[in-house]
């Protein structure tokens, strides 16, 4: 499935959901959407959002998209009196349940470090030779070909969710390892300490939570 059929960008106002229609079936966009938000775990609990251009659905369309997002706790928002363009390069903080937690809406090109004291969801690429520090949890939405570091301050609790996973070099607290080759790009994994070890396994959802609960016994 093409993931970038369904993008999301953040602004202050809150979040914007595009949607490409013009190659893709309004099942197909339900689906990425649906994929998109069930991997954000609970990053965008409670936010506002709107639909950009709106007038591309029908009024039933419409309200199908709205119960998708309401399924995952998310809370129609007022039009914005001035939308950015989708290239413009911009970064809020976003405040969620789990604390303060960047949203980078754009790409990580090689040579670039971003830092960041919280937790890090990235809605593009992290090319090689980029790199994503920070002292909570990392997310990535999108292909990650350079180095991420989750808990940068010694939380070895922390975890990294990635799609398309082919990182130079994870590391959680002072652990350092490379993905595997066999690895392959898998929709998405999941990399956390077990037995003092970065262990990389596929993320399903259900077991996720046992998997974290597992980390702090």
């Amino acid at each position: 499935m093409n993931r970038n059929i369904v993008n999301i960008k953040g602004t202050p106002s809150g979040l914007v959901f595009y949607f490409d229609s013009s190659e893709s079936g309004f099942g197909q966009l339900c689906a990425a959407l649906e994929e998109k938000l069930l991997g954000s775990g609970d990053f965008f609990l409670n936010a506002d959002y709107i639909i950009d251009s709106p007038d591309q659905f029908s009024a039933e369309e419409l309200a199908v998209l709205e119960g998708i997002l309401a399924k995952y706790h998310l809370h129609k928002g007022e039009p914005l009196p001035h939308m950015l363009p989708n290239d413009e390069k911009y970064e809020v903080i976003y405040q969620t349940a789990g604390g303060n937690s960047l949203l980078v809406t754009r790409s990580v090109r090689s040579g670039q470090k971003l830092s960041v004291r919280g937790n890090a969801v990235v809605m593009g690429d992290i090319n090689p030779g980029g790199e994503i520090v920070a002292t909570g949890n990392i997310v990535v939405m999108g292909c990650c070909r350079g180095v991420l570091h989750a808990g940068a301050e010694g939380d070895d609790s922390c975890y990294i969710l990635a799609y398309n996973l082919a990182a130079q070099q994870l590391r959680i607290a002072s652990h350092v390892a490379t993905v595997p080759p066999d690895a392959g790009l898998s929709p998405l994994k999941l990399a956390v300490i077990q037995n003092n070890c970065i262990i990389l396994t596929d993320y399903i959802p259900s077991q996720f939570k046992e998997t974290m609960a597992a980390q702090e016994a």
